[in-house]
C-alpha cells in the first residue's frame, strides 16, 4: 500500500517508443534534492552520504535546491572537502515540483537521481541503480524506514512510499509512477515530457503525475537494490499531516487524469492491533485530505 489507498488503472496507454539510450554509471548521475526549512534534514542526508559513499561511486553532483526557506539552506564547510561537488540552488517559485526541475535543468548528469531532504542514504543508494540498467526511462528505488518504533515500522510495512505494482505486456511486475524520495530518471525523457508539472505545488502527487507521463513514452522498472532509509520521526502529528497532504494530492492527480482515485478502506499488511489502528487512521486521514481538495 502506498501513498494512494488502492491500486487504480488509467486509460492512457504505454506507446513504448522511448527507450533510454545513456548508460547508467554513477559519474553520469546527479542527484537533486528540493528543502524548504529543514537545514536539520540536509546535514543528515550529507552525513550519511559521506559515512556510507565511497568515492568509486560517488555521483557526478548533488543539487540542493532551497525551495523559499525562511532561512537559506547552507552547506556545511565539512561537506565541501570530500572531493564531490555540491551545488546549492535557490527557487522562489512554491512546490517540490518547481525546485526540482529547476534542479535539473542545473544538472549536468544524464541521469537523475531525486531524493527528498528527510531520507538518508546507504551505500546502495547510488551504486544500487547499476544493477537495474535495462533501458527503461525511470526506476523506482526502494525507501525504508530509519527509525525501528512502531510507528515507522508500519510506514515500511506497508511501503507507503514504493510505487504501486502493475503488470506490463510482458507479464512482469513494473510500478505504475515513480516516488521522488528515491527515484532515477532519465534526463532526456524527464525533458520530453516537460519535467514536473509547477500547478501542482503541494508535496503530494506531483511525482505520481510524473511517473504517469514517464509510463506514457517508456517502461518503468524497480530498483530495489537502491535503497534511501526515511525518517518518520515527526510522528503521529507528522502521520495526520502527511496523509492529508497525500489525500489532497490523490484528488488532484485524479482530477488531471480522470481517475477515481476516492480513498478506500484497506488492511495493514502485516495484522498488529497497532497496525490495524494505523490503516484506519491513514484512511480516515487520506479521505479527510481528498475531499478537502474540491477546486
Amino acid at each position: 500500500m502506498t501513498k494512494i489507498s488502492r491500486l487504480v488503472f488509467f486509460t492512457k496507454k504505454n506507446t513504448g517508443k522511448a527507450k533510454s539510450s545513456d548508460r547508467i554509471d554513477t559519474t553520469s548521475i546527479s542527484v537533486v534534492i528540493p528543502v524548504k526549512d529543514n537545514q536539520k534534514g540536509i546535514n543528515q542526508y550529507l552525513e550519511y552520504f559521506f559515512k556510507t559513499q565511497i568515492p568509486e561511486h560517488y555521483p557526478k553532483e548533488i543539487i540542493i535546491v532551497d525551495n523559499d526557506s525562511v532561512i537559506p539552506i547552507e552547506v556545511e564547510q565539512r561537506f565541501r572537502s570530500n572531493n564531490l561537488l555540491i551545488k546549492v540552488l535557490d527557487c522562489k517559485k512554491p512546490g517540490p515540483g518547481a525546485a526540482r526541475n529547476a534542479g535539473v535543468k542545473a544538472a549536468e548528469g544524464d541521469w537523475i537521481l531525486f531524493n527528498d531532504s528527510d531520507c538518508l542514504p546507504t551505500s546502495s543508494t547510488v551504486s544500487g541503480y547499476l544493477k537495474s540498467e535495462n533501458g527503461s526511462v525511470g526506476y523506482a528505488g526502494n525507501v525504508k524506514s530509519f527509525g525501528n518504533d512502531k510507528l515507522s515500522a508500519y510506514y515500511e510495512s506497508q511501503e507507503i512510499l514504493v510505487p504501486a505494482k502493475i503488470y506490463n505486456n510482458k507479464g512482469v511486475f513494473t510500478p505504475q509512477y515513480i516516488i521522488t524520495a528515491n527515484a532515477l530518471v532519465w534526463k532526456k525523457a524527464f525533458e520530453d515530457i516537460g519535467g514536473f508539472n509547477e500547478t501542482m505545488d503541494l508535496a503530494g502527487g506531483e511525482d505520481i503525475d510524473l511517473g504517469l507521463r514517464l509510463s506514457e513514452i517508456g517502461d518503468l522498472s524497480y530498483c530495489f537494490e537502491s535503497i534511501v532509509l526515511h525518517d518518520f520521526s515527526d510522528g503521529w502529528a507528522g502521520f495526520r499531516k502527511r496523509f492529508i497532504r497525500y489525500g489532497r494530492g490523490n484528488r488532484i492527480v485524479a482530477r488531471i487524469w480522470e481517475a477515481d482515485l476516492t480513498p478506500r478502506l484497506f488492511r495493514a499488511n502485516k495484522k498488529t492491533l497497532f497496525n490495524v489502528v494505523a490503516a484506519k487512521l491513514q484512511f480516515l486521514f487520506l479521505a479527510i485530505g481528498y475531499f478537502q481538495e474540491r477546486n
